[in-house]
């Protein structure tokens, strides 16, 4: 989240000259598992295992979501096997589901999942969780009333920290092109969530987060006012969860941040995303130390 610390502003200079047509033909890329998994402090382990889908395709669900995977996790001689069930507060609600470990900070777990034929691992480990000092919504000048969800951290000393932040309106039920649809299901991260401590190791500063894009509700979303988009309103429950997170996760979430950043940018340089995951699969295996807090509305 350096980003909140430092703006740096770029200007490019756009020049004219000849144009030539090109064509692109765009190749769908190889097969491959997706793995998303993670374990919290007092949680059972999640972990959603899907095939990746070409750009050129509609996303069908019943094809990628991999229903038949084996996922094991294991943890201080303890072998918890993940049962597939529901979620509706997941982005794709289909999930292996753990029974028997509960999360603990500074306890190591190992990962296996069993999928079309492929034997896939990871390990990580759940760090201990920082709690942030206070938390508070302040209004984004010229506006009154829209704003973002601040927090202040006294960064615990000592570097190799990271850190990811989550937050949550409350639940509702609203109806949409003729149906009900339940908005808010789940903790979505905002623009830059993932930081480490390499500016602020042992330090106590401000930060704040957006309001986060999730695009399960794309089509709702599309309806908004686009001004407000990334806001919160001083009226707003936000619900905050802030997670410590190993030096993997970090890398993987940060690299994939900086790839949906460069999205469409035609001057970015392609980013590597750094997956933690083992035996030629995409995704991560994030341990999480994680609090939670809340920020209540200001009348």
């Amino acid at each position: 989240m350096n980003k909140y610390l430092i703006i740096t502003l770029f200007s490019f200079g756009l020049l004219t000259g000849c144009t030539e047509d090109i064509n692109l033909k765009v190749t769908s890329g190889a097969n491959k598992i997706v793995i998303e998994g993670s374990i919290e402090n007092g949680k059972k382990a999640e972990v959603m295992v899907t095939r990746n889908s070409p750009l050129t395709s509609a996303v069908d669900f019943t094809k990628i979501v991999v229903m038949d995977a084996k996922v094991y996790v294991t943890s201080a001689g303890v072998t918890d096997t993940l049962k597939l069930g529901i979620d509706s507060s997941a982005a794709i609600p289909y999930l292996y589901i753990g029974s028997q470990l509960l999360g603990v900070p500074g306890q190591t777990y190992n990962l296996t999942v069993i999928a079309d034929g492929q034997t896939f691992t990871s390990v990580t480990t759940i760090p201990s969780p920082v709690k942030l000092d206070s938390v508070w919504w302040k209004a984004d000048p010229p506006h009154d009333t829209l704003g973002f969800a601040w927090a202040h951290l006294s960064e615990p000393a000592g570097p190799g920290n990271a850190y990811r932040w989550y937050a949550k309106l409350p639940r509702k039920s609203i109806m949409f092109n003729g149906a009900e649809i339940l908005l808010n299901r789940r903790y979505v991260p905002c623009d830059g969530a993932t930081f480490d401590d390499k500016f602020v190791d042992g330090k106590s500063f401000d930060f704040y987060g957006d309001r986060g894009y999730d695009p399960t509700e794309a089509a709702y979303t599309e309806t908004l006012d686009k001004k407000q988009l990334g806001y919160y309103k001083p009226t707003d429950t936000i619900y905050v969860k802030f997670c410590a997170i190993d030096r993997a996760a970090y890398s993987f979430y940060s690299t994939y941040e900086a790839e949906l950043g460069n999205n469409g940018n035609p001057f970015a340089s392609p980013v590597s995303i750094l997956s933690n995951i083992n035996g030629g699969a995409l995704g991560v295996w994030s341990g999480m130390g994680a609090t939670y807090d809340t920020i209540y509305p200001h009348h």
